[in-house]
């Protein structure tokens, strides 16, 4: 006999978190829609060179990567950013831009398992491509706060910086030859600490102490601010320092963050924004804005979403280089937290009404009346054997449906059935279809 047992960082679904799952999901469709954005899918198997190398190197050793049975090299998605950009390229002259997407899809790393980490996970992508406007920039991170409102998570803070801003930075303090390498070891920063960044940035990267403790001052790590953030009024005198520091010729980043916020605080939201120059997202392929979200109080939980500018990555398959702009939602992150902080309401099912079986005779007119009321859109099961009373209530309230119909031979034939709100106690006797409508609709 197999022993059945799943992979280790992979996991099976109960009904009742797919319930949850599902309406996340249609939760955040639905935001996306109103913003005017449209679904598309792409395969989970891509050929390996579409994804290798445009992640950066810690991404590749985590890619599912195998010859298939024709022997092509392929790979499973790891992200759904990258196979954007290859269906981008190869539907270009089939598109309208600025292309505004969203995808909802599991992707797949071969990383260390941790808390709300898995091997195998949903991500719930939306992205604006066509465009290096920063109103689209400013676009998707209303979309992020309206999103994570809309799922009522708790008290959390956007995380927002620009990478050019950095990048300035390490021009002035001429080690660009090596940008890509100190982008990675400070997007360390929450999971090793800021005396473990500067140790790699020293014996690891071979970044000199002066220059590594320039990196971190500008950073603004300190005892007292241990994420970095910088939030409200600090936000703009911040900037304005940077300006003072860069100097006039390397500022046009910071005048371009500047804006965002400017623009965040005009629309009332700004409360829900941090400026964090500690953020620069591991991936290889964000060269402006990026973001990470974390809800206050669990930030030992890591990031629930996440995103940035990539204005060069559809120039690997395509002499034309799209600008782009997109996020992504953890939707497996999200659903774990909710989980130990109590917030999700498990359903046993959808089901609003439970037709009892009361004489096995009956089961064609069972059907043909829950059909009936599923026509007018009320999710109805019906019990397929009689059985005692006390078993078929107890079957209702396992499945926490909150309405049973029970119909005789005399109820069938009168059509007048007696309908009975388990969760109230409430019950209403002899009554006809569109009397009970009414009370499950209300």
């Amino acid at each position: 006999m197999i022993e059945p047992k799943t992979l280790k960082g992979f996991r099976d679904t109960t009904p009742e978190l797919m319930i949850i799952k599902k309406e996340i999901i249609k939760k955040l469709e639905a935001i996306f829609e109103s913003y005017g954005f449209l679904p598309i899918d792409t395969p989970a198997l891509e050929y390996a060179e579409i994804l290798l190398g445009k992640g950066g190197g810690e991404t590749d050793k985590q890619v599912y990567r195998f010859n298939d049975h024709g022997g092509r090299d392929v790979a499973l998605r790891f992200d759904l950013t990258v196979p954007l950009a290859r269906f981008v390229s190869q539907h270009y002259n089939e598109l309208t831009f600025p292309f505004k997407r969203y995808h909802i899809a599991p992707v797949w790393r071969g990383e260390n398992t941790q808390k709300g980490r898995y091997r195998e996970f949903y991500q719930c992508d939306f992205d604006i491509l066509g465009t290096k406007s920063s109103e689209s920039d400013i676009e998707i991170l209303m979309i992020i706060k309206d999103g994570l409102l809309s799922l009522n998570i708790g008290d959390f803070s956007i995380y927002v910086n620009n990478r050019k801003i950095l990048n300035s930075l390490l021009t002035k303090l001429d080690t660009t030859e090596k940008s890509a390498q100190i982008l990675r070891t400070i997007d360390k920063l929450f999971k090793i600490g800021a005396e473990n960044v500067y140790k790699e940035l020293v014996d690891v990267v071979g970044i000199s102490k002066k220059s590594t403790e320039d990196i971190l001052k500008f950073l603004n790590i300190s005892d007292s601010n241990k994420t970095g953030a910088v939030e409200n009024a600090a936000i703009f005198s911040t900037l304005e320092n940077y300006k003072s520091v860069l100097g006039k010729e390397l500022s046009d980043p910071v005048i371009e963050t500047e804006y965002i916020f400017k623009t965040l605080e005009k629309l009332n939201i700004l409360k829900y924004f941090s400026y964090n120059p500690a953020i620069t997202r591991g991936l290889d392929y964000y060269t402006g804005i990026v973001f990470e979200v974390y809800v206050k109080e669990r930030m030992d939980f890591g990031s629930i979403c996440s995103g940035g500018r990539y204005d060069n990555l559809t120039g690997l398959y395509s002499k034309t280089a799209i600008p782009g702009i997109g996020a992504a939602f953890g939707l497996d992150r999200i659903i774990s937290l909710m989980e130990e902080e109590k917030i999700l309401k498990l359903q046993g099912s959808k089901t609003k009404l439970l037709i009892f079986n009361l004489d096995d005779k009956l089961n064609p007119e069972y059907h043909k009346l829950a059909s009936k009321f599923r026509e007018n859109c009320i999710n109805t099961e019906i019990i397929y054997e009689k059985q005692k009373i006390s078993n078929q209530f107890k079957l209702a309230e396992k499945k926490n449906t909150p309405f049973v119909l029970f119909a005789g031979e005399d109820e069938i034939k009168n059509k007048k059935y007696n309908i009975k709100n388990i969760i109230s106690g409430e019950e209403s006797k002899l009554i006809t279809f569109d009397e009970i409508l009414k009370i499950l609709k209300s």
